[in-house]
């Protein structure tokens, strides 16, 4: 078990931590309770290898953990992101604070903001604490997040404290046993071995494959949450009567979740880290890279209540238990009898920002064109594959809208660093929406989102399925006048894979970089 931090308010002054036992990676904590980080303590963040084991299959992943074990990180709004974080693996590594508004340089996108950490080195963030919410860290190195290379990231605020809920983080991954590079080949490779693909830097617009709605790339040997699977649930302990807020994040790297509360009726109070008002449910939708807050009420009665998320098109499932003492625990399985279907707008539609933005001209409109399709796997921004994107320029203190179009047959989660953004328009119909910082665009579909553009920098703007950004869906929103560091094409593109730049130093023979990359994984 990857140990999860279960938060627990105690007072407005003292936030206590519970520590989960390690028995699926083999290591156990004894946690004591973490005070608040004071505005000139650094905290050592340690990215390190583990061996854990799934569905009694043992598998070698990344982990991110501070010196006594604690995984992930707690803080406390207003106060200091002091945080070291150390490189403890052989391959060069960045962690991404997902979510987080923070300075350009400290955004942790390989070759764009910053390079990569090194083996054996650190790097030393320290920026203001100017959100509270539900956020995650992840890499943001070649296919690393596809290894677990992610952890909780909760900041606190003092109206969490007054309001005395139990915490509890429900991260939600999906675990493969192969190699994610050995995916992305195969997923790229299989039509050019045989002869069905091409490949040029500056891509023309491709053809609707008949509206045919592709659910999933990958599939997948677990879904896991707090690194558990449902042979082994993570158990919680709740009390009667009280109210539990859950934490709920999609840590996945190219699955989307429908959240179903069981028994229990939910209220969701926030997405991506953002009071929304309240929406009374029993199931929600949760795509990569988002998160969602929900209130739920234990009966005074007490008992034991999965709390489960279904993966989109699949019949796989993974989840966690609430509990009261003495509730008799029951056995769940990993798969259902029906398959889920497919996510669409209806709870996005329903979400409503508690502060909208404030009413405003649009100064700028930018398009962000998706394309793509699984036939040749290559996916694009405004008809450019990363890194030979054609930046998005906008200027400090412009009212900016993002117009999303997508002409694919898949979802496309739209992540953008640096801001939070409302989503203001779906399909035509004006909405004053959420505030996130990923907003899952629907195939066949347009979605519009507004922010005030006053985080200058250069800041990633790509899809949060994984095997879609490292397949070219990535581009830029860069400041005007902002002086970015320069780095080279090649070194942009190794924030994908190998067998990526093999295909750009060679567009006009996709089948010997497909060779090559087959016989480097089969070594």
């Amino acid at each position: 078990m990857r140990n999860l931090i279960k938060f627990i308010a105690k007072s407005r002054k003292q936030i206590s931590l519970l520590l989960g036992i390690g028995l699926l990676i083999g290591f156990s904590v004894v946690g004591a309770a973490n005070q608040p980080v004071s505005s000139d303590q650094y905290i050592t963040l340690n990215i390190i290898k583990k061996m854990i084991t799934v569905d009694g299959k043992q598998a070698t992943v990344y982990q991110i953990q501070q010196p006594n074990g604690t995984l992930g990180y707690e803080g406390v709004l207003g106060q200091r992101f002091n945080v070291i974080v150390v490189n403890k693996t052989s391959e060069p590594t960045i962690l991404h604070w997902h979510g987080l508004i923070v300075p350009n340089n400290q955004d942790g996108v390989p070759y764009l903001t910053q390079k990569p950490i090194m083996p054996g080195q650190s790097f030393t963030y320290s920026f203001p604490l100017r959100q509270s919410g539900t956020y995650w860290m992840h890499g943001h190195f070649q296919l690393q997040e596809q290894q677990l290379l992610a952890a909780p990231l909760i900041i606190q605020s003092p109206a969490d404290s007054k309001q005395g809920y139990q915490d509890v983080v429900m991260m939600l991954e999906d675990f493969t046993f192969k190699n994610p590079a050995a995916i992305l080949a195969n997923l790229k490779c299989e039509s050019v071995l045989s002869g069905s693909s091409s490949l040029t830097n500056t891509v023309m617009p491709m053809a609707m494959s008949s509206h045919h709605r592709d659910l999933n790339d990958v599939k997948y040997d677990a879904f896991l949450t707090n690194g558990q699977t449902l042979q082994q649930p993570d158990v919680i302990k709740v009390q009667a009567g009280k109210t539990v807020r859950l934490r709920i994040i999609n840590g996945s790297a190219s699955s989307n979740f429908f959240i179903n509360l069981g028994t229990l009726t939910g209220q969701a109070v926030a997405v991506d880290g953002h009071d929304i008002v309240p929406i009374s449910k029993k199931q929600f939708q949760l795509s990569m890279g988002q998160r969602l807050d929900i209130l739920v009420a234990i009966p005074s009665q007490g008992g034991a209540y999965p709390i489960l998320a279904q993966g989109e098109g699949t019949t796989m499932q993974t989840g966690l238990i609430l509990a009261t003492n003495q509730a008799t625990i029951p056995q769940l399985s990993e798969t259902t009898n029906t398959m889920a279907g497919a996510f669409n707008y209806s709870d996005e539609l329903q979400y409503r920002a508690i502060h909208p933005l404030p009413n405003k001209p649009v100064i700028r409109v930018l398009a962000v064109d998706l394309e793509g399709n699984m036939q040749n796997y290559l996916w694009t921004i405004n008809y450019k594959a990363w890194p030979y994107y054609q930046p998005l320029i906008v200027k400090k203190g412009e009212r900016v809208e993002l117009v999303f179009t997508n002409s694919t047959d898949m979802e496309h989660p739209m992540h953008l660093h640096g801001h939070v953004f409302e989503v203001t328009e779906i399909n035509g119909k004006e909405i004053r929406g959420a505030f996130r910082d990923t907003v899952d665009v629907m195939p066949h579909s347009t979605v519009k989102v507004q922010f005030d553009a006053n985080n200058p920098g250069v800041w990633l703007l790509h899809c949060h399925n994984l095997y879609h950004a490292a397949a070219g869906m990535a581009t830029v929103l860069e400041y005007s006048g902002y002086q970015a560091p320069t780095y080279t094409k090649a070194e942009k593109a190794s924030i994908s894979t190998p067998l990526w730049k093999a295909w750009f130093d060679n567009p006009t023979n996709p089948y010997a970089a497909c060779q090559a990359a087959a016989k480097q994984l089969s070594q």
